[in-house]
């Protein structure tokens, strides 16, 4: 039986005032369901690498900031756990051989350690004032010499700077004018450059004094620091400290035998260059040229390209152009062999290791050839340690 309309509880009323939501389309759903099952596919199928990406990012970010602001900030501290470090072999020696207290064994080793770097410092002021005063005497004809060249120079000028057109001259006088106003200028930044470095001879001393105080204290304390440190480690995260430092320490004394390996390269092709080209005195020169080269923001040009274009302006042509040759042999061949030696002593691939030197010195100029190797194999440890998914 069907019921009126006007009878059904005011249907007319209900049909205009009820608002009945209407339910979405089933294309919609459809579309949504795809797009999440697209989004799922997606991460199912990137989602280690993007994973693994997040990491090396967080790493690095990491590595930025221990490197680059927690490290210089706290320097004082990071010298003297070095310190701690190479005096802690002979305190131990002090402590379990000869039964002298802990503390008192830290005090005379690093006093020791104060003397023996104090009587270096000394000995090399010393050896500099005495080459200076050598160089000072020997220095005395060549400027007889470069003195006489200029004057020459100077009357060349003279003879033709009256019959050059005026617009030459003005040059001239311009760029003279120029020349003053650089040495003036050279002149007062040294001055203030002195003056800075006066007065931060107190900050120098300062830090000094709390270096060596927290020497101490590192070295003293040593237990009791390692088993505070020791009880913040989750259990579960002491093997992976105990393999993340196993292979810093192998990579750490790795990279230092690349280092002296390459040294030693490089100090036998400068003293058996410069021996043939008749230099006296040549495997000393070489210990020279080897240890400014051992420097990442120096390396031998800092002197062998000095040295060969004095050689040239001396009229000693030769010698300036042998000194330039090997120079660039010694460049070629520290090229060739570095990303090898330190690769297999660091154990990594010579063309990684090219790769992250390039990178490093891209990033953060001539220290970023240290920074760049350093950070893979942090890297890697992390990876060994399972802390990071390591390569498939």
């Amino acid at each position: 039986m069907a019921f009126p309309k006007t009878a059904c509880w005011g249907w007319e009323s209900l049909k205009g005032g009820l608002q009945i939501p209407q339910l979405p389309k089933l294309s919609v759903l459809y579309s949504l369901g795809n797009q999440v099952k697209t989004v799922n596919n997606f991460l199912l199928r990137y989602g280690d690498i993007i994973k693994k990406t997040l990491l090396i990012v967080a790493v690095f970010i990491i590595f930025y900031l221990i490197i680059f602001k927690i490290i210089p900030f706290l320097m004082p501290f990071v010298v003297a756990l070095l310190l701690a470090v190479i005096i802690d072999p002979g305190v131990n020696f002090l402590e379990k051989k000869l039964k002298v207290p802990r503390g008192l064994a830290s005090f005379i080793l690093l006093l020791i350690l104060i003397g023996v770097i104090g009587s270096l410092i000394a000995i090399s002021i010393t050896q500099l004032i005495y080459e200076l005063s050598s160089l000072a005497e020997i220095s005395t004809n060549y400027a007889n010499t470069i003195n006489d060249i200029i004057l020459n120079l100077v009357d060349r000028i003279r003879m033709y700077y009256i019959s050059l057109p005026p617009n030459i001259t003005s040059l001239i006088e311009s760029n003279m004018q120029s020349i003053l106003n650089y040495v003036s200028l050279f002149a007062k930044n040294l001055a203030t450059w002195l003056l800075n470095f006066a007065t931060k001879l107190p900050n120098f001393f300062f830090m000094t004094l709390i270096t060596l105080v927290a020497t101490f204290f590192i070295s003293k304390d040593k237990q009791l620091i390692l088993d505070f440190i020791k009880r913040q480690i989750p259990s579960h995260w002491a093997q992976h400290a105990k393999s993340i430092q196993v292979n810093l320490l192998k990579t750490f004394f790795g990279y230092l035998r690349a280092v002296a390996t390459i040294m030693l390269i490089t100090f036998l092709e400068v003293s058996i260059g410069l021996a043939m080209i008749g230099f006296d005195y040549p495997f000393l020169l070489g210990l020279l040229v080897t240890i400014v080269d051992a420097l990442p923001v120096l390396g031998s040009g800092a002197v062998m390209v000095p040295w060969a274009l004095y050689n040239i302006i001396m009229k000693n042509y030769m010698v300036g152009i042998y000194l330039l040759i090997l120079y660039g042999l010694v460049v070629v061949v520290r090229q060739i062999i570095e990303p090898k030696i330190v690769g297999q002593s660091i154990g990594l691939h010579p063309l990684v290791t090219l790769l992250s030197m390039f990178i490093g010195a891209k990033l953060f100029g001539a220290l970023g050839l240290i920074i760049g190797p350093v950070f893979v194999v942090v890297f890697k440890a992390l990876q060994r340690a399972e802390i990071i998914p390591p390569w498939k």
